[in-house]
Parts: C-alpha cells; structure tokens; sequence
C-alpha cells in the first residue's frame, strides 16, 4: 500500500513538473475580445449551442425532480417503526 501511494506522488509530481510555463505579457492584459464566441454569434451558431446548453440542462433538471418525487414516494411506503 505505501509503495503504491508512493508511486502515485511520484507520478502526480511528474505531471506537475511537464507543465510548460508560458510568460504572461501586457498584451494578454488588454485582450477583451474572444475570437470563438464572435465568430460563433457571427455565424448564427451561438443560439444553437445556447439552445442545447438549455435544452440539456432541463432535461437534467426534470430527471432529478422526477427521481425525488419517486424517493418521496417510497419513503411514505415504508413502515415506520
């Protein structure tokens, strides 16, 4: 068990080391605009992902809702001691 949380350190170390360091510029300060999303909206395209972001969501939403109103269900059948 040590040597296996020893060789998983060992490994996270690793990964965390491969990082390459990008320097930061003042240009990257000044950069307000995100190129994907214009060119998205300016397409039309954005909708259509807004849309299906919204349609996924729901349907998470309905599903949880459902699943709680079926354990409410079953709680109020089980005896009570």
């Amino acid at each position: 068990m040590k040597k296996l949380i020893t060789i998983a350190l060992l490994m996270f170390s690793l990964s965390v080391l491969a990082q390459e360091k990008i320097p930061v510029t003042d240009a990257d300060y000044a950069n307000n605009s995100v190129e994907m999303a214009d060119r998205m909206r300016g397409d039309g395209k954005i909708y259509v992902l807004v849309g299906i972001i919204t349609i996924v969501f729901a349907g998470i939403t309905l599903y949880v809702i459902q699943t709680d109103r079926k354990i409410s269900k079953l709680e109020k059948n089980l005896p009570t001691k």
